[in-house]
């Protein structure tokens, strides 16, 4: 093979090749990719304000209620009593009486003792009351009950004591001043045959 032909074949190769490599100058545009979106985040809500710390005071402690005037505790006694001297209750009890301790629901030192052998002195000509360490054991019993005894409970206590009646009484707050309430009831049938109330101060 001459020279010539071997630099025509060269040429040749070179022309080929040439033509298999891109044109820079192409004027086709480059590929265009879409750009991925970036995730959308929500808006930043404000935090709720917290509202400030409340700080509770100590009530005031209540002032302590007045001690019940005995003179006034006397006067209700004998008021009472006379309201069920009066009344037609009395007529209706043949038989011997059991009195309850009075009891202080008024929230002030009250001296139901002396408030309750004021009422019984003060019906003793008109009631029959039954007396002795028996009854004073019986009244306990009442009042460990709380007056909420069942008529069998009551009935028992009765014919324990040898008493068809029960008497009870409770000083109540009335306003400034006080209430005393008092209740006459047949052991034997349960029914109320009197009660009444009556107040100062």
């Amino acid at each position: 093979m001459t020279p010539f032909r071997i630099a025509t074949l060269a040429s040749a190769v070179l022309a080929l090749s040439a033509c298999t490599l891109p044109n820079p100058y192409s004027t086709k545009p480059a590929p265009v990719y879409p750009a991925t979106p970036e995730p959308v985040r929500p808006p930043e809500l404000p935090q709720p304000v917290s509202p400030p710390p409340v700080i509770e005071l100590p009530e005031a402690p209540s002032a302590p209620l007045p001690e019940a005037n005995n003179a006034t505790m006397q006067r209700l006694a004998d008021n009472l009593a006379a309201r069920l001297r009066a009344s037609a209750a009395v007529t209706e009890v043949t038989g011997p009486v059991l009195l309850d301790d009075i009891r202080n629901q008024a929230g002030s030192p009250v001296d139901t003792r002396g408030l309750t052998e004021r009422l019984q002195a003060q019906l003793s000509g008109s009631l029959n009351f039954v007396s002795g360490p028996e009854v004073n054991s019986l009244r306990q019993q009442l009042a460990y009950q709380g007056g909420r005894a069942d008529i069998a409970s009551l009935v028992r206590l009765g014919k324990q004591s040898g008493a068809d009646y029960l008497l009870s009484g409770s000083v109540h707050r009335a306003g400034s001043g006080f209430s005393l309430r008092g209740q006459l009831m047949e052991l034997a049938s349960g029914e109320v045959l009197w009660s009444d109330s009556v107040s100062g101060r």
